[in-house]
């Protein structure tokens, strides 16, 4: 741990943030109902440009909060971390809502990168004082329901979604 470091989005890091959405192909395995989404960076498929973006995030702030996860010793971005301070904040219906959508680079995964920056999330999430976060994943995504696991998730249980035909996953992480 603590090869990364959690910073929120800027202008700053506007072309890095592109290089990181190009390294997502579009014939991937859909991870959300929109297949333009790539988690942890919400909304972004909405705009034209990464600063009419940035624009949002920045007049959302009181309500969500976008996060870059930079690997400390190079500065590259290796992942993406959406906090929503409550579940209504999330555009899903409210059973399939997360506090937190998180996403890691493809050619950076594998390395640890998605656990340790949910674990930096959760701390940002404690500081804001939330006692508990609700995190969901689909049931075929290995990967992001072991880190849900290795960060104290505590499994509730699978819905299935009737208009994306996807089996979620839901988890409750205590943050005492």
């Amino acid at each position: 741990m603590g090869q990364i470091k959690l910073i929120k989005v800027s202008a700053e890091y506007a072309e890095k943030i592109l290089e990181y959405r190009a390294e997502f192909p579009t014939e991937r395995m859909r991870v959300t109902y929109d297949p333009s989404r790539i988690p942890g960076m919400d909304y972004l498929e909405k705009y034209e440009t990464v600063f009419e973006w940035l624009q949002f995030c920045e007049d959302m702030v009181d309500k969500i909060t976008w996060y870059m996860a930079i690997r400390e010793n190079d500065g590259k971005i290796v992942g993406f971390i959406v906090f929503r301070h409550k579940l209504e904040y999330d555009d899903d219906d409210i059973e399939f809502a997360s506090n937190f959508g998180y996403s890691v680079r493809p050619s950076e995964r594998g390395k640890g990168y998605a656990k340790e920056q949910l674990s930096l999330g959760l701390q940002k999430a404690k500081e804001m004082g939330l006692d508990k976060v609700r995190i969901v994943c689909r049931d075929i995504n290995i990967g992001s329901n072991k880190t849900i696991l290795a960060n104290s998730g505590v499994y509730v249980d699978m819905i299935h979604g009737e208009v994306s035909g996807m089996n979620i996953n839901r988890y409750d992480i205590p943050l005492s």
